[in-house]
C-alpha cells in the first residue's frame, strides 16, 4: 500500500486510489475476525498448579503448606481478555487506515487546482506559446493522459506547425504555482516545465527537429520564465541548467541532443548580438 505513493503520477492515475486501501482494510478485517473466532483453551488445558498427588510424591508435606501456597493453589484461573484486545487493535488499525485514506483521496497537484484556476493557467501559458509559435496557439494540460504521460513516455507533445500543445499535469502545476502562487517549489522541476513549454511551442512554430526545438526552447524559456514571474537572472539560470543537463536528460534518445551550433555566437544562437546564452 505504501508503495502506491511512490509510483509515477501516470501510474497512480491508472490505479483507483481506493483499491490499495480496500486491500489493507480487508487484511485488517481478516486478522480481526480470525482472532475473534479463535476459541479459548478449555479449562482442563489450563495450568492449575501442582496437584496433591504430585506434592506427596515429591515429598511435600502439609507442614510446608502456607498461606501463599494455598492462595496460589486455590485461586481461580483468570479468563484472558482476548476479545477486548482484538477489538481495540482492530479499531486502532481501522482508524489509521481511515486517516491515511482520507489524506490520500484529497486532491493533490494539478487536481487540487480549481477548474477556474486551471483555465486561467492554461490561458496564460497559451499566451506564452503563442508568442513563440508566431500564431494563435493553445496549451492543454492533458489530465486524461491520451496525448502525453507515462503511456506516451513524453512530458509534452505538439504537432509541427499545429495549434495545440499538450503538457503533463505535473508540469502544468509547476507553471501554475509559479505564475499564480509566486513560488518555486523545485528549481529543477520548474525549469523543466518552462523548457518543455517552450520546446513544444517551437514545434508549433514549425521546428520539427527535437534537438533544435530544445536549443531554441532553452533560449526562449528565459523570457517565458520572466513572463511567469521569475527574475531574468533566475530564469536564465534555470535554462542554463537545462542546457547543461541536456545530454543526461536525453539519455539514449539522441534525437533530443542540442546540435553543435547551439552555443553563444553559434549557428542557432537566437540573439547573436548578446553574449548571454541561453
Amino acid at each position: 500500500m505504501i508503495g502506491y505513493f511512490f509510483l509515477p503520477y501516470g501510474v497512480q492515475a491508472w490505479i483507483p486510489v481506493w483499491l490499495p486501501f480496500l486491500a489493507a482494510v480487508a487484511l485488517e478485517a481478516q486478522f480481526f475476525f480470525g482472532g475473534y473466532r479463535a476459541r479459548p483453551a478449555p479449562a482442563s488445558a489450563r495450568d492449575r498448579g501442582p496437584q496433591p498427588q504430585d506434592l506427596a510424591e515429591w515429598g511435600w508435606g502439609p507442614e510446608f503448606e502456607d498461606e501463599e501456597f494455598q492462595a496460589y493453589h486455590d485461586a481461580p484461573a483468570e479468563e484472558p481478555r482476548r476479545y477486548a484486545r482484538h477489538v481495540a487493535e482492530a479499531l486502532v488499525a481501522l482508524a489509521i487506515v481511515g486517516g491515511i485514506l482520507f489524506l490520500a483521496v484529497r486532491p493533490r497537484g494539478w487536481n487540487a487546482v480549481s477548474a477556474a484556476n486551471q483555465a486561467r493557467a492554461e490561458a496564460v501559458v497559451s499566451q506564452a506559446a503563442t508568442k513563440i509559435a508566431g500564431h494563435p496557439a493553445g496549451v492543454v494540460c492533458d489530465t486524461s493522459g491520451s496525448h502525453v504521460g507515462i503511456v506516451q513516455e513524453a512530458d509534452g507533445a505538439a504537432i509541427v506547425g499545429g495549434r495545440t500543445a499538450y503538457l503533463v499535469p505535473r508540469l502544468c502545476d509547476e507553471l501554475y504555482q509559479l505564475r499564480f502562487k509566486h513560488r518555486v517549489r523545485s528549481f529543477s522541476r520548474t525549469a523543466r516545465a518552462i523548457a518543455v513549454l517552450a520546446h513544444e511551442a517551437w514545434h508549433l512554430n514549425g521546428v520539427s527537429n527535437e534537438g533544435l526545438a530544445n536549443c531554441f526552447g532553452f533560449q526562449s524559456g528565459v523570457q517565458v520564465g520572466v513572463e511567469l514571474g521569475l527574475s531574468e537572472s533566475r530564469a536564465r539560470a534555470m535554462m542554463r541548467q537545462q542546457l547543461a543537463t541536456n545530454a543526461s536528460d536525453s539519455g539514449a534518445n539522441t534525437a533530443y541532443l542540442v546540435p553543435p551550433g547551439c552555443r553563444d555566437g553559434g549557428q542557432y544562437d537566437l540573439d547573436p548580438g548578446s553574449s548571454r546564452f541561453p
